[in-house]
């Protein structure tokens, strides 16, 4: 095999790994489950348009000639965009790290603020070690622990098909949710719209990263396009093993899942050892399942801030990533309380909307390098910025301290918009 060929490869798990998180294996089969095939069928028409436009962000750094950083700073003059994208970055590792490490660790630490800080700090030691460490390997190491992952969760849903015993009452009743039709509601757009946002992985700056590295052997629409299969072929086998798993248990567990959101989610995964306690190599199959799942959205992101990080501090790799890592572990401590990281959370959520239109401004704005796509793209940031509007001001609703959620995302977004004037000119930075 040669090289183009084994990267091409390397590159569809990548993007497969980076798509595909924690919450794919959680909140899509939940998604699945409340809204039927009526969900899925407009689930697939949202990834479709998101993955083109991933593909369209990939193209139009490749074609452009400028490293992804350098088009905001010297080429469109928005580096405020860019820093947006910086911050939503390090808050969403800060976050992450904990959830990444606590899928194998909650049993030991619980999932307490304590038990949150235990798990995020080593495991933010471990990205820092494979960012400065691996140097040129660090992209084959993340495409090998996707493909680790893909595996693993093939595995895991064949392991839980073959031992939990069949429940007829219990499974066909999933089977109807799954295969059901309901009305076609706003809820139902909004949610299908935010599961296919997450599916792909827009607002971290990702496929602009990528498209840095590609040259013209490489074809990113199969790359892509690949990947995203891939996530999605993901999504269906976590729907079976999420099934499967509250099978051992009653139809009213599953429905308390189903509609229960976010919070049902997180209790389901929660409850697991508890539910699966006669089962201790399938628990421990999707601990590792759960962990990969983890890891390999956690790496990409935080090398995309890295990159951000050495460009625009103009600093040596190590030196960008202690920065970037030394700050992820600053709000770290601050956010491992549940309510505050469930804060943050919510405030990553509703700021990765904007940072979506952000990371589609270079297609936007060189859109005479890319002719005849402009709809596309322009469909695409008129949902983001609907999502946006809609996720801030419910966070706003929510009150407490969803409160302080809500202006933390309004302060990154009008950082974005409008923070120019305050940043240095490109010849004026670090």
């Amino acid at each position: 095999m040669d090289d183009v060929k084994k990267w091409t490869l390397y590159l569809m798990f990548l993007v497969a790994g980076f798509a595909t998180g924690i919450g794919t294996l959680g909140l899509f089969p939940q998604f699945w489950l409340q809204y039927g095939i009526t969900g899925m069928a407009v689930h697939l028409v949202f990834l479709a348009l998101f993955a083109y436009v991933a593909i369209l962000e990939a193209e139009a750094v490749m074609k452009s000639g400028y490293y992804f950083v350098e088009l905001y700073r010297k080429v469109a003059r928005r580096p405020a965009m860019i820093i947006a994208i910086l911050a939503t970055v390090i808050l969403f590792i800060s976050y992450y790290a904990a959830n990444v490490m606590l899928s194998v660790l909650s049993p030991v630490v619980g999932t307490g603020a304590i038990g949150r800080l235990v798990a995020k700090l080593p495991m933010l030691a471990i990205v820092f070690l494979i960012l400065t460490r691996a140097k040129e390997k660090t992209f084959t190491i993340m495409a090998v622990g996707s493909l680790v992952f893909v595996i693993s969760v093939v595995v895991t849903a064949i392991a839980f098909k073959t031992q939990i015993p069949e429940n007829a009452t219990f499974l066909g009743l999933a089977k109807h949710m799954l295969v059901a039709t309901t009305p076609l509601t706003l809820n139902l757009i909004r949610d299908a719209a935010m599961r296919a946002l997450y599916g792909v992985g827009l607002g971290f700056a990702f496929y602009l990263m990528l498209g840095s590295f590609l040259n013209e052997r490489f074809n990113p629409r199969l790359i892509i396009g690949t990947g995203i299969l891939i996530q999605l072929l993901i999504s269906l086998l976590s729907t079976v093993i999420v099934v499967y798993a509250i099978a051992p248990t009653t139809p009213e567990r599953l429905l308390s899942y189903v509609y229960g959101g976010d919070e049902g989610a997180i209790a389901l995964m929660g409850d697991l050892p508890d539910i699966l306690s006669g089962y201790p190599t399938l628990l421990g199959l999707i601990a590792i399942s759960l962990f990969f799942a983890g890891i390999t959205s956690l790496l990409p992101t935080a090398e995309v801030g890295l990159q951000i990080t050495e460009s625009l501090l103009r600093v040596g790799r190590n030196r960008a990533a202690a920065y970037l890592i030394g700050a992820a572990a600053v709000i770290g401590v601050l956010d491992s309380a549940p309510a505050v990281a469930d804060m943050a959370l919510k405030t990553v959520t509703a700021a990765t909307f904007f940072t979506a239109i952000y990371e589609l401004y270079p297609v936007v704005a060189f859109r005479e390098r890319l002719p005849a796509r402009g709809i596309l793209a322009g469909t695409a940031l008129v949902l983001f910025l609907i999502g946006g509007i809609h996720a801030v001001v419910t966070e706003f609703r929510a009150g407490g301290l969803y409160i302080a959620s809500g202006v933390l995302a309004v302060v990154l977004i009008l950082f974005g918009l409008f923070g120019d004037r305050i940043v240095p000119a490109p010849e004026e930075a670090l």
